[in-house]
């Protein structure tokens, strides 16, 4: 029913005037379409174009991936990291002194390690690394040849005051949440403004050709006032100066028609920006042919629900609530930071040794028994446990004087009630733009009315005006006056409509719904 009406309107508006030269010209043909051979388009088609193809939303949405990977990257301090180390050292050096068991010392040195270290969620860390050696010498004294040693050790740090469960790291990993929060929110707010930026130029292009074909009519009819006022200067019923009356109008509505033109070039240009691939050939040549029409439904607002909904769904507002988070870890984090550091570190090692064991009936003598062995009896030394350290100790350390801590600590409460005082300022103005778009849509609806009323009573003057033409009982002038204000009429009428969709468009933005009218998720 609402698209009947629609129909209807624009059928009145688009070929009112055409009707009235018809009853003056009977071979008076309709107005041709404005652009001939375009691509027809509707405004669903436009936003997904809009959507796919709109450089801002693409930025938008890259940008939050670059957050998402910052997620990652933060995150990745509580990874395992791994490390190796394989080494060889040969070396021959003179003897500096009869301790060292040979005259020149020559060892040989290889050495191949194993650790894994890692952060904890508690704030703390530990490290477990496996070392090994295997060495050859001939030193007299050497007890074990090769020599082949082993160890097992672990450490544990674990803080108690400072950086318990509120360490830097997972500052960082929180920050790099939120700024991920922060961008979908952004994007929402960019394709909602896409959205409405789309609606705006699609309507603003359907105005521009119907504005086009009105005044195309109103050079008809023009054209018609010339051709009858000649004819009557030739037959002398009427003044030559009438002519000129004519001639002057016929050339000021050839310009509008020229204008009017250039607007739908211009229009078009504005929609092809946010629709169009701007990698496409013909990003420019593309001509559309707006086949939705605005409609006339009947857009009942309740104010304090809108605004209601306007407070929750403003993904602006939402985003100032997440840095609201961030601001307010800040505080508790800078509040830790004041806390003495008291760290409890524990550590534990196990150690074996294996090789070819020498024994010597007296010191540096020659070797009166060599027992076989190798790197399992280190092994099975090691896990035998018969070499073992283990230590547990506090440590204690705190700034005398914590100015800078206390100095950032309340830095940090005055930036959490700065976005507090900012996100209820974003309140007040969310309420305002709801109220200011809630009036236009009701303005536009009451102007649609009167707009109407006022194109009907320029209609029934016209018809009035060309009756006392024809028996001699007005003028050119009261003509052209009276055909001018015809289509100023209809332009208003069918600017009102526009006016009118536009608003309920700028309403839904408002309200943070507009995506729902437009059947778009960004989820």
């Amino acid at each position: 029913m609402k698209s009947n009406q629609s129909f209807v309107l624009f059928s009145a508006l688009i070929f009112l005037t055409g009707g009235l030269a018809a009853r003056k010209a009977a071979s008076q043909e309709p107005a041709p379409a404005a652009e001939p051979g375009g691509t027809p388009l509707s405004l669903q088609q436009a936003i997904e174009m809009a959507l796919e193809n709109n450089l801002d939303v693409v930025v938008s949405r890259l940008d939050t991936q670059v957050q998402a990977e910052g997620v990652v990257s933060a995150k990745g301090v509580y990874k395992p990291f791994v490390s190796a180390n394989l080494g060889n050292l040969d070396t021959r050096s003179p003897a500096q002194n009869q301790l060292i068991g040979a005259n020149v010392l020559s060892s040989t040195r290889t050495n191949y390690s194993l650790a894994w270290d890692q952060q904890l969620g508690t704030g703390g860390s530990y490290n477990v690394s496996w070392q090994n050696l295997r060495q050859t010498t001939n030193s007299a004294f050497s007890g074990f040849n090769p020599l082949y040693d082993a160890a097992l050790s672990a450490q544990v740090t674990q803080p108690l005051a400072q950086n318990f469960k509120l360490d830097p790291n997972k500052q960082r990993i929180l920050v790099a949440q939120n700024s991920e929060r922060i961008s979908r929110h952004q994007f929402e707010t960019q394709v909602m403004d896409t959205v409405r930026d789309v609606s705006f130029g699609y309507l603003d292009l359907v105005f521009s050709i119907r504005d086009l074909e009105v005044a195309r009519q109103s050079l008809k009819l023009a054209q018609d006032l010339l051709r009858n006022n000649r004819i009557q200067v030739e037959v002398g019923t009427m003044a030559p100066i009438d002519v000129t009356e004519a001639e002057a109008e016929v050339a000021a509505r050839e310009e509008a028609v020229i204008v009017a033109e250039e607007a739908i070039l211009t229009f078009e240009d504005i929609l092809k920006r946010l629709i169009n691939d701007p990698e496409s050939p013909d990003f420019w040549q593309t001509r559309y042919l707006p086949s939705t029409n605005p409609t006339m439904e009947e857009f009942r607002i309740d104010i304090e629900e809108a605004i209601r909904v306007a407070l929750t769904r403003q993904p602006l507002l939402q985003a100032s609530r997440v840095e609201l988070e961030t601001r307010d870890y800040a505080v508790r984090f800078t509040k830790n930071q004041m806390l003495p550091q008291l760290d409890v570190v524990g550590s534990f090692a196990l150690s074996g040794i294996g090789g070819d064991q020498i024994l010597r009936e007296n010191f540096a003598g020659a070797p009166s028994q060599i027992i076989p062995g190798g790197y399992g009896d280190a092994v099975d030394t090691l896990f035998g446990g018969d070499y073992r350290d283990w230590s547990l100790g506090l440590n204690v350390s705190y700034p005398l004087g914590n100015s800078t801590a206390e100095a950032q600590h309340a830095q940090a409460q005055v930036s959490a009630r700065q976005q507090r005082a900012r996100i209820d300022s974003n309140e007040i103005l969310v309420s305002q733009e709801v109220r200011r778009t809630a009036r236009a849509v009701d303005t536009n609806r009451k102007r649609i009315d009167a707009t109407r009323v006022a194109r009907e009573l320029a209609e029934k003057r016209l018809e009035a005006e060309q009756k006392k033409f024809e028996v001699g009982m007005s003028t050119s002038f009261l003509i052209v006056q009276a055909q001018r204000d015809l289509a100023q009429a209809a332009a208003n009428e069918l600017r009102a409509l526009i006016d009118y969709n536009k608003a309920i468009v700028a309403f839904e933005r408002a309200r943070g719904t507009i995506l729902e009218r437009a059947n778009v998720s960004v989820r």
